[in-house]
């Protein structure tokens, strides 16, 4: 697969800190030592991340734009339509809602004549360098978005029909794609996969509790999330709040996050409930083995998901994980065989998920143990960038077919 140059351009949000932006850390180093060359178009520049991305892909562009959003996505889609010009690339995959409406809007500039053939690394001439280059939509969570932006979603559902594939990163968001494409034609999953580092000793497990003030001897839940309504933060409060005089042992609820939003509204909920001596708020946290390697039981209580890179990132530390029953959740956890699954805006169903797991720690040890394995044999990174490299290999040469069966 490999002895052929390929040419992408990826249409990206900024890179600050959260689970897509990880995911492209995490793939496309790997991606480039294929024999593909990567330009990465940015929404925007400023973002935690973007030095990190930059130091494994040289070509990067990040516009510095302070603009209100619909100006923000033209002036994106200019700078993509300049980078597709420049680099006469194989393909064009876009991640998330407004990179893809903005590299639509390129395509649509760039039309069917407005690139030339250019014989490629190989004394080839490249049939797809003719015309615009395949149009790719990574779409990462369930569209709950389109619900407060009916502009955006009109767009996306016009886009489709431009684009050549349509990948989604679980079950469920593959097949919303199928219904807004009317059919599973253009549309394949490809999952998260991450780093697989090795299990957590008890050396890590104490410097990680040393790093955050825990006490040694506490029970430690935590969820790695940004601060979004829509993670569950809110109900995870309430749920430990019924039990603060319940668990036998002393205990925290560490919760690293950058605040997109609801972080204040978070403390003083925090407060309310008398919840302070209790809860931790470390702030922005770029990478999530910290908090995994100090706690013992991982949570995500999230209303909508995608696929949820901390999530895999909990199993793959041998942690027993209580998730929402949303999304990409039910992809990764099997309930009751490698962690709980509970029902979203439950906080009385989480509670009792985490009470369960406080009072045994032998069952939080199997499940914790299975969830490593599924997470060692499914959700690997090697795995995931071979999926990436058949898909567009494949719309470079032009192969006729549904993507979800070149993937697999």
């Amino acid at each position: 697969m490999a002895d052929r140059p390929l040419r992408v351009v990826v249409a990206a949000p900024p890179m600050n800190v959260g689970g897509t932006e990880q995911h492209l850390l995490h793939v496309l180093p790997g991606l480039a030592r294929r024999n593909i060359d990567i330009t990465v178009v940015l929404l925007h520049s400023g973002g935690a991340l973007e030095d990190a991305l930059r130091a494994s892909i040289p070509d990067v562009i990040a516009p510095a734009l302070n603009l209100p959003r619909y100006l923000r996505t033209v002036m994106h889609g200019l700078a993509i339509w300049r980078a597709v010009r420049r680099v006469r690339p194989h393909v064009l995959h876009a991640f998330l809602s407004e990179p893809y409406i903005a590299a639509a809007g390129a395509q649509l500039l760039l039309g069917k004549t407005d690139l030339v053939g250019k014989t490629d690394l190989v004394g080839k001439t490249d049939p797809l360098n003719k015309t615009s280059p395949a149009l790719v939509h990574g779409r990462r969570s369930l569209a709950f978005y389109s619900r407060k932006r009916p502009l955006a979603q009109r767009a996306e559902l016009a886009a489709h029909g431009m684009a050549a594939a349509l990948v989604g990163n679980s079950t469920a968001v593959t097949a919303e794609l199928e219904t807004e494409a009317g059919g599973p034609l253009k549309v394949c999953r490809i999952p998260n996969g991450i780093p697989l580092g090795k299990a957590v000793t008890p050396e890590e497990r104490a410097a990680a509790r040393a790093r955050f003030g825990l006490p040694p001897d506490a029970l430690v839940l935590t969820q790695v999330a940004n601060f979004h309504a829509y993670k569950g933060h809110g109900d995870l409060l309430q749920a430990v709040a019924t039990l603060k005089e319940g668990l036998r042992q002393p205990w925290r609820l560490l919760l690293p996050g950058r605040d997109a939003g609801e972080h204040a509204t978070l403390r003083a909920m925090t407060e309310h409930l008398g919840l302070r001596d209790h809860v931790v708020f470390p702030g922005e946290w770029a990478g999530s083995r910290e908090p995994y390697a100090a706690a013992d039981i991982g949570l995500l209580a999230s209303h909508t998901e995608g696929f949820s890179n901390s999530l895999i990132e909990g199993m793959a530390m041998g942690l027993p994980m209580i998730a929402t029953r949303v999304g990409g959740n039910t992809d990764a956890i099997d309930d009751g065989e490698n962690g709980f699954l509970v029902a979203p805006s439950a906080p009385e169903e989480l509670a009792t998920a985490i009470l369960t797991l406080a009072d045994m720690s032998d069952l939080r040890r199997s499940l914790g143990l299975a969830a490593r394995e599924k997470a060692l044999a499914q959700f690997s990174l090697e795995v995931c960038i071979d999926r990436y490299e058949r898909l567009w290999r494949c719309l470079a040469a032009g192969k006729s077919g549904r993507p979800a069966d070149w993937v697999l």
